[in-house]
């Protein structure tokens, strides 16, 4: 059945052919009726999905509708408002920038928007992967069943919601009571765990689970949702009422519970398993756990056909059936070990294929930790039900972030165990994962770490030289990359320009490169940085630097000769890990073995435009230039320090300003091709015109990363020529 409706969903014969040998096996063996069940389940999700595969409903420039706000899902970040919601086209992700501090305030009590609104507004383009290995918005929206993010100009005319819009007013009263009433760090793990809310200061804490490998407790596992039905269930036997008389209720109560907990797959999946379980244990019905899966499964995709293309989806349910297929009723703690390890090796493909890292100590903490998590549970409820009735909770208050605190402090400790493998391709992941499976099976059970062990190996065998202009926006980034990756450099990290505003507007951002240059760098198995070169203090060149050294260990970081005066790097040098040095560097001196990168400027400086760090390399015979946000008068400058200097590609400077790119200078160095780095619709309307016409006119054949995303030059072990890779085009 999941076969057949992914062939159909995703136009992939592939799948058909996978559905046809299960169905034939089926038949093989005479299993009418199991034969009779596939088909009708097949016909009936089949029918499901096609609503899913209609043609998308034409999406105007510009629009009046009418939104209904889901408003549990409000998010304030500075003067900027997201939300969930729905039009009449469909779903939508909303956004909406308020005009003054009074309206922030207005948006703020979530409870009181379960509106439908009527506004003016324009739906925001939907791209496909900018930078290879990197987010890809049109799988995304199409796998969420989404149109995409409406941008609200203006809100015309607005009325009170109906229907069950209520229950998700209720949740929305809940976040703000938890908001309201508790510390930040308090507050943020309640809304994960007990309403199921992702806040904007989750992500502080994200990274920490994430190494951790038990960031499914958050986010995918359910394991909340069956404690708080248990009590639910304890909390109705009580009344001696029997099963029948209290069936309604149950029902009732867990279908408020998938509202209240998020709607999420993992919610979804524990409810509807728990509803399942406690049906036939009152009936006296048998159903081996496997079966009862796949009926939850079945109703799933009849709610939604494309479940299993939601990264949630995979991980709940992939979770969930790796459990499955062990041995539960030995409870002994090292028994627990072992199975959680073995779902641990069992999940590192999907988790390389998504994340291109695998946590080390995953199996191993989620055991650990999970008694705590079993207390902090029922200890959150208790605090807030004494808050609820009035009760003084601020002692215990104190202590559970005493504990939140102590707790993460541990945690930390794991950054360092997460293995980078690089993002295999989906074939390797599907064989590894069924090779294990099949030890596992067959053979010794310890064996299953043979499959993923050889795909790991598999992933060092990277037999590119590259250099990618990664795309970050209205920024630089150039990564350079050797065979192996035994020497990986880079130039620039990108970073976001700030402007000032008014407190009560200014929002807070991830660091660009999260989404831009670490997804690559990790999805290329980059565990190591050798030399990251800052060429100057601008925001847009250095600013996530920071980020990408946290992330990812960086050997040396190379500076022009002087720019240790501006104060951008004066700030990135305290910041430093001690791993990390940082050194000035001159005049024609030359870093690397594999790839020698030749410095050509400054002379000495103080970090500033002209005073660009500019860097050489000649890959197989082809001479590149990279010059910053270098100007005229220093591309005049170099010609004079360099009168032969020829180039083949070049990183044009200060990304098409007309401040760069000097006529002369072009058809001096013979350039043939020009690399511009510049943000997609950028306020600075770079690149300028003035400079298309001077490559034009030298017959310059130019590559914008605002048109075409990242671009990589990429050489096999013996070829000469590079395959130019775009990202628009793949």
């Amino acid at each position: 059945m999941v076969s057949f409706l992914h062939a159909w969903l995703l136009d992939q014969p592939l799948f058909l052919i996978i559905g046809c040998y299960f169905l034939g096996i089926i038949c093989c063996k005479k299993q009418v009726t199991l034969v009779l069940l596939a088909v009708f389940c097949s016909f009936f999700v089949l029918l499901r999905g096609q609503q899913t595969k209609l043609p998308p409903v034409p999406i105007e420039k510009e629009l009046v509708t009418d939104v209904q706000i889901f408003p549990d899902t409000i998010q304030l970040n500075g003067d900027l408002v997201n939300f969930e919601g729905m039009t009449d086209q469909g779903e939508i992700k909303g956004q909406y920038k308020v005009s003054s501090e009074q309206e922030k305030e207005q948006w703020q009590i979530r409870k009181n928007w379960s509106k439908i609104m009527k506004v003016r507004g324009s739906f925001r383009e939907i791209e496909r992967q900018r930078n290879q290995h990197g987010f890809d918005a049109q799988w995304f929206y199409f796998s969420t069943n989404q149109l995409g993010v409406f941008e609200i100009e203006e809100i015309l005319s607005e009325k009170e919601a109906s229907g069950f819009s209520v229950l998700r007013q209720i949740r929305a009263s809940c976040i703000d009571w938890l908001e309201e009433n508790f510390p930040e760090k308090v507050s943020t793990y309640f809304l994960a765990l007990l309403v199921g809310y992702k806040s904007r200061d989750f992500h502080e804490i994200q990274d920490i689970y994430s190494s951790s490998g038990i960031l499914h407790f958050f986010t995918i596992s359910g394991t909340h949702v069956y404690l708080f039905y248990g009590w639910f269930l304890r909390l109705l036997r009580r009344s001696r009422l029997t099963f029948n008389e209290f069936s309604f209720i149950s029902c009732l109560g867990i279908f408020f519970g998938i509202f209240l907990f998020g709607q999420e797959v993992s919610v979804l999946r524990a409810s509807l398993l728990y509803l399942l379980n406690l049906f036939f244990k009152e009936k006296q019905f048998y159903l081996s756990s496997m079966d009862r899966f796949s009926m939850v499964l079945f109703l799933l995709l009849v709610l939604d056909p494309k479940t299993l293309l939601q990264l949630s989806g995979i991980l709940s349910l992939g979770m969930s059936w790796f459990i499955l297929i062990q041995d539960a009723k030995d409870n002994r703690f090292v028994t627990q070990l072992w199975r959680s390890q073995v779902i641990s090796v069992l999940a590192a493909p999907i988790f390389m294929y998504f994340f291109f890292e695998i946590p080390l100590l995953g199996g191993v903490l989620t055991t650990i930790c999970g008694p705590f998590f079993n207390l902090f549970l029922p200890f959150s409820l208790l605090i807030c039900g004494l808050a609820l009735v009035g009760i003084p909770v601020e002692g215990l208050t104190n202590l559970l972030l005493i504990v939140i605190q102590a707790f993460e402090s541990l945690l930390s400790l794991t950054k360092s165990m997460v293995w980078v493998t690089g993002e295999p391709a989906i074939i390797s992941v599907i064989v590894t994962l069924f090779g294990s499976l099949f030890l596992y099976y067959h053979r010794k059970k310890w064996l299953i770490f043979i499959p993923m062990l050889v795909l790991i190996v598999i992933q060092f065998g990277s037999f590119k030289t590259s250099i990618s202009f990664v795309d970050v926006g209205q920024g630089d980034s150039t990564v350079i990359q050797s065979l192996f990756n035994q020497e990986v450099y880079v130039i620039d990290t990108g970073g976001r320009l700030s402007f000032e505003q008014e407190e009560w507007q200014q929002r807070t951002y991830r660091a660009g490169a999260e989404y831009t240059l670490l997804p690559f760098l990790k999805g290329e198995g980059v565990r190591q940085i050798d030399g990251l070169f800052l060429t100057h203090g601008d925001a847009d060149h250095l600013g996530d630097a920071a980020k990408v050294i946290e992330k990812i260990p960086v050997k040396w970081v190379y500076i022009g000769k002087g720019s240790l005066q501006h104060p951008s790097i004066q700030r990135l040098a305290k910041q430093l890990p001690k791993r990390t040095k940082i050194r000035e560097v001159e005049m024609n001196e030359v870093i690397g073995k594999r790839l020698p990168l030749q410095v050509l400027a400054p002379k000495y400086g103080k970090g500033e435009n002209e005073d660009s760090l500019v860097l050489t390399t000649t890959i197989r015979g082809m001479r590149f230039l990279m010059t910053g946000d270098l100007g005229k008068d220093g591309e005049r400058k170099l010609l004079k320090d360099y009168p032969n200097l020829t180039v083949d590609v070049m990183k044009l400077g200060h990304h098409g300003s007309k401040t760069s790119t000097d006529n002369q200078f072009i058809k001096k160095i013979q350039l043939k091709q020009g690399i511009i780095s510049s943000g997609k619709n950028n306020r600075f309307n770079h690149p300028h015109p003035e400079v298309l016409e001077t490559l034009a006119e030298n017959q310059v054949r130019v590559f914008r990363t605002d048109q075409s995303g990242m671009i990589r030059y990429l050489w096999g072990i013996k070829e000469q020529e590079p395959t130019v890779w775009l990202a628009k085009e793949y």
